[in-house]
């Protein structure tokens, strides 16, 4: 009997480590496929966001810009550092996933091992892994403290009396939500979870109490910073920083990584109950494997576009030759006193993006970004908080028969070079409508996404706000 229990061992260590290599495989080519592409939209817009600390932002939670804030403070702001956090945070996922497989299943280590190797070969973590959009991460922090309040109830269950284990608890609750700040519930799920199997009176109140004060420390900036914007996250239009589109939804990546790595060793320990769930725990692997495998090695294939928008490792590209005409254009283009014209994108993404190409100061709005975000009357996004041009904020001249208007915009009759890809028919309101004029004077070819994408480039002359 002890031969054949310890041959079961070598052949279980055999299989654990066989598994390990095929992660550290495709960790190794999600870096390669990662590292080889350019900035998203998203990508810039977290890396403008992350020269605006806060402690939030109209999109989320401050976790994922203040990382990159971090990064850059260490001298990795690079598209290479920022991609690899993707791979890495995948890594610790599997790990996840194998710690709870093991939990579910003790006595059947393949779970955990089927567990991990299907959540690798899932669309949406390889999707996730590959951009650095904070899903990942997001998901990581979220699977951090699941296995963290799991291990203090069960040393609790098992008559331990130690704070440590709460106190890690504590700490990962307080770090998780600055990137989701609903992962507190995790701590009244772990009070029921206890109650139900040791009664309220046995509760380790003083870990309990110890892990909550971690949390409140945690979600202070947060609720400090939303206290000051009239609770904005809660009631914005804006998208999340990770956001992906699918018709008519609009769904967070980093919560579906999150499902889906809870979720799949449930199903995998499905597969062991009877032939049925094994049959469809196999065909959804199997079709998920070709997915992910379009993904990582032909991502230029992925039908990205409405009604489908999903982060791509593609990124944008010629936004060098774009930068240079607009800069270009400026210089020629300065009005009868001798300034130059301010830059509007039409997007918060395109802003972003030529943001790190393009720097111009505004000495009428200190602070303000280089690209300013056409005005909109509802806050879509963080480039709404930070100065623009429509802000008034400049003493009116003195006028004996209108005295009302005190301040008004230091921008009121400059030219502007608007940045989009509206054609002139698209353009909005809030551009033919706030200017005396508006002509096309350069269309710029740039890829996104492997796909040709026209960039025009429009004078917009004598800028007078808009009417109400």
């Amino acid at each position: 009997m002890k031969g054949k229990n310890s041959k079961l061992m070598k052949v279980s260590v055999t299989q654990t480590m066989m598994l390990w290599a095929a992660v550290l495989a495709l960790t190794v080519l999600r870096l390669v496929v990662a590292t080889s592409g350019s900035f998203t939209e998203s990508e810039a817009f977290l890396s403008v966001c992350a020269t605006h600390p806060a402690g939030g932002y109209i999109e989320g939670s401050a976790g994922v810009p203040l990382l990159i804030a971090l990064f850059k403070l260490l001298g990795g702001s690079g598209l290479f550092y920022l991609r690899c956090l993707g791979p890495l945070a995948a890594l610790i996922l599997s790990w996840c996933i194998w710690w709870i497989g093991r939990r579910i299943a003790p006595h059947r280590p393949a779970v955990a091992l089927w567990s991990v190797l299907g959540f690798n070969l899932l669309p949406s973590v390889n999707l996730a892994s590959l951009v650095m959009d904070g899903a990942a991460v997001t998901a990581t922090m979220i699977l951090l403290a699941i296995v963290a309040g799991w291990s203090a109830a069960a040393q609790t269950s098992k008559n331990s009396t130690g704070l440590a284990p709460w106190a890690l608890f504590g700490v990962t609750l307080a770090a998780g939500t600055q990137f989701w700040q609903m992962i507190g519930l995790l701590l009244p799920v772990a009070i029921v979870f206890l109650s139900v199997n040791l009664g309220v009176m046995a509760l380790p109140w003083r870990g309990i109490t110890l892990s909550m004060f971690l949390l409140i420390l945690g979600w202070i900036p947060s609720l400090v910073w939303n206290a000051s914007h009239d609770w904005i996250q809660f009631s914005s239009v804006a998208h999340g920083f990770d956001f992906i589109q699918i018709g008519t939804w609009t769904l967070s990546l980093g919560l579906i990584v999150t499902a889906s790595a809870v979720a799949i060793p449930l199903f995998v320990r499905l597969a062991y109950v009877g032939r049925i769930w094994r049959v469809g725990v196999i065909l959804l692997g199997s079709v998920a494997s070709v997915v992910s495998g379009l993904i990582l090695l032909a991502p230029q294939y992925l039908p990205l576009g409405l009604p489908l928008e999903l982060p791509s490792p593609i990124g944008v590209s010629g936004l060098s030759e774009l930068s240079v005409e607009v800069l270009s254009l400026r210089k020629e283009r300065s009005d009868s006193k001798g300034e130059f014209p301010f830059l509007i994108a039409s997007t918060p993404g395109l802003a972003a993006l030529l943001e790190s190409r393009i720097s111009v100061e505004y000495p009428e709005r200190p602070g303000s970004p280089s690209l300013f975000v056409v005005e909109s009357p509802s806050l879509n996004s963080s480039y709404a908080l930070w100065p623009s041009y429509p802000d008034a904020v400049a003493a009116a001249l003195k006028d004996n028969l209108y005295t009302e208007e005190k301040l008004i915009s230091p921008f009121l009759g400059r030219n502007a070079l608007y940045i989009t890809m509206e054609s002139k028919e698209e353009l909005p309101q809030t551009i033919t409508g706030a200017f005396n004029a508006v002509a096309l004077l350069k269309e710029v070819p740039i890829s996104v996404n492997g796909k040709q994408r026209m960039i025009r480039i429009y004078q917009c002359e004598g800028y007078r706000t808009l009417s109400l």
